[in-house]
């Protein structure tokens, strides 16, 4: 689909991060300008005869980002990073067990200093990856062991789109530094694992997700009311289908979750990115037309319908502002059919769900829509909207530095502060 979520982080979550290096150096600290900061890490190696150096910004949700155009000298150090919209150019010098930089970006320099670990962070998080069965599939992902396990674990339930499981990387070592067993899966179709995720229905992907749930529970021996499984976006909708069929699970945080088809959930995006484009009434027209594609996508109109509607609206101005694909090589996706509203009806699990202020992908109302279903259904329920948080849970605020994406800085906070709330109550 074209209007799938773009979300911009410095290239990078596209990036495919490198194993770790025993022989690296580590350099972090916090890059401040303004009202703006984020914690950096720069890792800085050598392996096969060339330089390496990874950046890693857990606020933007980045881990171990290659860069390019290396160039290290015994006291100084030379390296770009390269997004959609901007060059990042680092240059720095060794001073003892500092590390002082200049980041020069639209020819503006900005010094920050990064102080260097004596002990490798990363060592604090061990982890292995794994395979597992789902019908006659084999999936691959990966588990995070903590240095001082609370006896719980975490499932990021996979989302939508090709993403493997590099795009929650960060997260789930997130939550294995705060004690969870975490676990984290290639989607069918992505990563190494086999399967077609675009054939797939969202009831499929879920038994892929509860099959890999059981891998979990089975392998570490624990408990399946000490598994909680968290989702955002695509993947926030099959909270609720998943703690439905396993209802003995511990809890749920549903993140940036539609209380509606995901085909109303793409058409609101659409309108809220041409609204500006377009008076109201063609708006209302255009609309319609945008809905017919999709529905066609869904395999809910027939071609030979939606072309006689296309038609009969091909001369219309507003017509530039509707997206519509080749119709002869569309494959159809069943999955925008898909409502999480009817198993959100039947959960009691624990249930944490946030929405963001700015998010243009789900519908405004979701959130109230979701309490509404859920409310009465467990006491340690918890509904929380962030203000000036985006779909991606990424920080829409001014900020004095604008070159850089980052988390609003309460998600990660109002989580864990569920999370020790819904220990300490026992649940």
């Amino acid at each position: 689909m074209a209007y799938k979520i773009m979300v911009f982080l410095l290239v990078l979550s596209l990036s495919t991060a490198s194993s770790q290096n025993n022989n690296e150096d580590q350099y972090s600290g916090q890059f401040r300008y303004g009202n703006f900061s984020t914690d950096l890490i720069i890792d800085i190696g050598h392996q096969n005869g060339s330089d390496q150096v990874f950046f890693t910004s857990p606020q933007q949700n980045a881990f171990r980002i290659p860069a390019r155009e290396i160039v290290i000298k015994t006291d100084s150090i030379k390296f770009v990073l390269q997004s959609d919209f901007y060059k990042y150019e680092f240059k720095g010098a060794f001073k003892g067990d500092s590390l002082d930089l200049n980041l020069t970006i639209d020819n503006a320099v900005y010094p920050f200093a990064l102080s260097k670990n004596t002990k490798i962070d990363h060592d604090q998080v061990k982890s292995r990856d794994i395979r597992f069965r789902s019908g006659n599939m084999l999936l691959y992902g990966t588990l995070y062991f903590p240095v001082k396990p609370n006896g719980k674990a975490i499932y990021l339930v996979t989302s939508s789109g090709g993403q493997d499981r590099s795009a929650s990387r960060d997260e789930a070592q997130f939550f294995a530094r705060q004690g969870y067993i975490t676990l984290h899966a290639d989607k069918r179709g992505t990563g190494m694992s086999d399967g077609n995720w675009q054939e797939a229905s969202i009831p499929e992907l879920c038994e892929d997700d509860m099959n890999a749930i059981t891998y979990l529970a089975e392998t570490n021996s624990m408990n399946y009311s000490d598994i909680g499984v968290k989702g955002s976006s695509q993947g926030g909708s099959k909270i609720p289908y998943i703690l439905s069929n396993m209802p003995e699970l511990g809890f749920g945080i549903v993140v940036s979750c539609p209380a509606s088809t995901l085909l109303e959930s793409d058409l609101n995006y659409w309108k809220n990115r041409t609204r500006k484009e377009l008076a109201e009434n063609e708006l209302i027209e255009a609309e319609k037309i945008q809905r017919s594609v999709f529905l066609f996508i869904a395999g809910e109109l027939s071609k030979e319908e939606l072309r006689t509607e296309l038609e009969s609206v091909r001369n219309d101005s507003f017509m530039s502002h509707v997206w519509v694909p080749e119709l002869d090589s569309v494959q159809t996706d069943r999955k925008l059919s898909y409502t999480p509203v009817p198993y959100f009806e039947k959960i009691k699990n624990p249930l944490l769900v946030i929405q963001g202020s700015s998010d243009e992908i789900i519908p405004s109302q979701s959130l109230k829509t979701i309490q509404s279903l859920t409310a009465d259904s467990n006491p340690g329920n918890r509904y929380l909207e962030l203000e000036k948080a985006d779909h991606a849970m990424m920080f829409k605020g001014e900020s004095d530095f604008p070159y850089w994406p980052g988390l609003h800085p309460d998600y990660r906070n109002e989580m864990m502060k569920w999370l020790d709330q819904l220990e300490s109550s026992g649940k």
